[in-house]
């Protein structure tokens, strides 16, 4: 049976999964690495949900997705990356964000930063042989005034894949300019498209 990868309000069912060997083994909205996104889309869905974010990085490597939906149960949206020219859509990275508010698990920055601790925590009581890297803040590079930051953690899970907790913290000039939401983001990443994105 498969591990969900549900966090914040659910944080404490964490301590019941077992360990865990194969990343495939974590989902976020049903989906998971390796699986193919027809299976939860129509092509016509996914064509349309194309995101040009990374359009600076070099081409023909990946193509990048944003998908919401009203069956999501715990996600705001969940970002995908597919291998370019990729007929199947397989799944090579899946990210969830939360937005967050009054009516949300994560209320402002600050609980961000204790639940962000609380998740990594427990995903490294699964994987044995993680490697937990940071917290470490930075300016996001999307704010030209440096006001706006980013904190991750990083889990090196020794078997090319990391899986990323950042919390986003977005000043109020970009929020109120680009309309840009403070926000907790957790994604499995396969080291090869972190390798591209830096």
């Amino acid at each position: 049976m498969k591990t969900f990868l549900i966090t914040f309000f659910l944080i404490f069912s964490l301590q019941s999964w077992t360990k865990a060997d194969d990343i495939k083994e974590f989902e976020m909205e049903g989906m998971s690495i390796g699986s193919s996104l027809l299976d939860f889309f129509s092509k016509e869905k996914i064509d349309s949900s194309i995101v040009d974010w990374y359009d600076d990085l070099e081409k023909n490597r990946y193509i990048s997705f944003a998908f919401d939906s009203p069956d999501f149960e715990t996600y705001d949206f969940v970002d995908i990356w597919t291998k370019y020219n990729d007929d199947k859509y397989l799944i090579d990275t899946i990210a969830g964000v939360i937005y967050f508010g009054n009516n949300k698990p994560i209320k402002d920055i600050e609980n961000c930063y204790e639940e962000q601790k609380v998740i990594a925590e427990d995903i490294l009581q699964i994987f044995d042989n993680a490697k937990k890297i940071g917290p470490s803040t930075k300016s996001h590079s999307g704010d030209m005034s440096g006001n706006s930051t980013y904190t991750d953690i990083y889990l090196d899970l020794n078997n090319n894949y990391e899986i990323v907790i950042g919390c986003y913290d977005w000043s109020e000039e970009i929020t109120k300019k680009e309309n840009k939401h403070d926000h907790i983001y957790v994604s499995i990443r396969s080291l090869e498209l972190e390798a591209w994105l830096n």
